[in-house]
């Protein structure tokens, strides 16, 4: 009696139940313009700051009573 020490027996045959209907694609593509289109606002809206403030910002510091003279004239 001879009989292979590692026998097993044959797989039934395989089938699938399972048909995926659609893949989930993940658009990585949507997410990158939309973070592209986020800096870009954020970054339009602080040069905006920066020019409102360099050209009204010594009013508005002598409207607040900031004045960087009045504080050496002490």
């Amino acid at each position: 009696m001879t009989q292979d020490p590692f026998y097993e027996p044959p797989s039934p045959p395989k089938t699938n139940y399972y048909e995926p209907t659609a893949q989930k694609n993940s658009n990585k593509t949507l997410i990158i313009i939309i973070v592209v289109v986020a800096v870009l606002l954020l970054c339009c809206c602080c040069a905006a700051a920066v020019w409102f403030l360099w050209t009204y910002g010594d009013a508005i510091m002598y409207e607040l009573g900031l004045n960087i003279l009045s504080l050496f004239m002490k």
